[in-house]
């Protein structure tokens, strides 16, 4: 049956964070984002988060703000049809225009799949396939000197399974050091990631390499500050590669290319939203790499969205630890997705009963 926008909404928010979070060349001390709220002539409420991360998103908050205020008025009194059997022809029939900032397209899908998932009196991990009731988290473990073997066994012994370390700040050396030193410390049945974020020269990737030779380590995201490389590397070690970065720079087909990636790290907000998120998990899963889903420190109205894209994906730990560094929420109480395991029923389904209103400043309200 057809669903129609009668009246869509904007609201600005900036959240305190329990600590400066480096980004790139800027410390950020408060998250900035949009939130989207749709409301369809049922009365079905959908609420979605376009959350750009400064230094790692393509637009910036302004980008977003300019066009979603223009773009608002296109979606109200717009008809789709609400095809719960076939997800992703409802999210390709979306009225997106070319340039719509990739933050904005993941939240104006939330917004329309939480409406949909309203109206069906359905939760929206419902919408997206048949989910699980639990979602693992890994464990996050800074670059810091104080983040080592006892930060990481502490982890292990809250019960996570899996653990990811930040490396390529410091010298080669430095960082084989510290992932032998944690490796040896955890258990066998807990998973080590390691998240270089391009900053090693090919040589420095290989010297990392060669030094955890005989380590279990699950996989290494972007080893290579030249990524063109990343084949020659791939058949010059041993070492398990995951992709992030190359998510938003090249088609799912890429993969296909690079028979040696063990996983790829999809984050909805950087990557362009719902469709194109699921798009890349069905590449990697026939390419046998493993979608692992990551945020990107949204709001709880973003992390509720993802957690429902990880409920109906494949059951392996997800890089939803952010959550933990807002100081507050754009709901109150806050989600409860501390520990190192997620009750989907109990975080997934949107509730507007439960926004802080005063966290929000509306931008623009606009009805059909």
């Amino acid at each position: 049956m057809p669903v129609t926008i009668s009246e869509g909404a904007l609201y600005r928010y900036a959240l305190p964070l329990t600590a400066p979070l480096q980004l790139v060349s800027e410390a950020v001390t408060r998250r900035r984002g949009v939130l989207v709220r749709l409301t369809t002539e049922e009365g079905c409420v959908g609420w979605g988060d376009a959350a750009p991360l400064p230094g790692f998103s393509d637009e910036t908050l302004g980008d977003v703000e300019q066009h979603a205020r223009a773009a608002l008025p296109r979606w109200t009194g717009t008809s789709f049809f609400d095809a719960q059997g076939d997800l992703d022809t409802m999210l390709q029939d979306l009225p997106f225009e070319a340039e719509a900032p990739s933050s904005f397209r993941f939240a104006m899908e939330g917004a329309v799949v939480g409406a949909t998932a309203a109206a069906h009196e359905a939760s929206v991990p419902e919408m997206l396939g048949t989910p699980r009731q639990t979602v693992a988290l890994n464990a996050l473990l800074p670059r810091s000197g104080a983040n080592g073997p006892t930060q990481a066994v502490r982890r292990q012994e809250e019960g996570y399974r899996a653990v990811k370390v930040k490396v390529g700040r410091g010298g080669v050396e430095e960082d084989v050091e510290r992932v032998r030193a944690i490796r040896k410390a955890l258990d066998a049945s807990v998973a080590l990631r390691a998240d270089a974020n391009r900053a090693w020269s090919f040589d420095e990737a290989v010297t990392f390499a060669d030094g955890i030779d005989d380590l279990p380590i699950a996989y290494v995201e972007e080893p290579l500050a030249d990524p063109a490389r990343l084949d020659d590397f791939i058949e010059r070690t041993s070492l398990p590669v995951a992709l992030d970065e190359t998510t938003r720079e090249a088609p799912p087909a890429t993969l296909r290319g690079l028979p040696g990636v063990t996983a790829v790290v999809l984050k909805p907000t950087l990557l362009g939203g719902l469709q194109r998120t699921r798009e890349w998990g069905r590449v990697a899963r026939d390419a046998g790499a493993a979608p692992v889903l990551s945020g990107s420190y949204e709001s709880g109205v973003g992390i509720q969205m993802l957690v429902a894209l990880a409920a109906s994906g494949p059951a392996v730990p997800v890089g939803l630890s952010t959550y933990d560094r807002l100081a507050a929420d754009v709901y109150a109480p806050p989600l409860p997705i501390g520990g190192p395991n997620v009750d989907v029923p109990a975080v997934a389904t949107p509730s507007t009963a439960r926004i802080a209103w005063e966290r929000l400043d509306l931008i623009e309200r606009v009805s059909a």
